[in-house]
């Protein structure tokens, strides 16, 4: 897991597939932020959503992982946590979906995981296997985010 600010994307270029399509991608959204919904980068392989949300309080069955892509999530407006924890000895809620990518554990606290406090401009990238339940925070406010999905296979 990283976590860093959008200007230092390009540091990361060497772990990131496809990194030149990326930077320019989120570069963008951080300058102006794009329609929402699914926008294409290179077919399955490279994919970005634009979502916009209300922040939902932390729930502890809703610890996702994917293995097939890697996240990078960049926040556009507002703000949200996010909790990171590694899923060994974690309860499994919902076993691995391949067709979803997805799975979900349960995070037993808020503090069984590493709190990251996301700002417009933050970004987060995330490996597979490596649990992480974002979205959480006021759910009065209001967030718009950017994630870009980067297959590994």
């Amino acid at each position: 897991m990283i976590f860093d600010k959008i200007e230092n994307l390009k540091l990361y270029a060497g772990i990131i597939p496809g990194a030149d399509k990326v930077i320019r991608f989120l570069a963008e959204c951080a300058k102006k932020t794009p329609e929402k919904g699914r926008h294409e980068l290179d077919g399955r392989k490279l994919f970005a959503g634009v979502q916009e949300y209300s922040p939902k309080t932390f729930d502890p069955d809703k610890l996702e992982y994917h293995r097939d892509y890697i996240d990078i999530q960049l926040l556009l407006a507002g703000a949200e946590d996010l909790y990171y924890a590694p899923l060994d000895g974690l309860d499994t809620v919902m076993p691995y979906t391949p067709e979803k990518d997805c799975g979900l554990s349960r995070i037993p606290a808020p503090e069984a995981g590493t709190k990251i406090s996301l700002k417009p401009g933050n970004f987060v990238l995330l490996f597979p296997e490596e649990g992480h339940l974002p979205g959480v925070g006021d759910p009065a406010g209001h967030v718009i985010k950017a994630v870009v999905k980067i297959a590994v296979k």
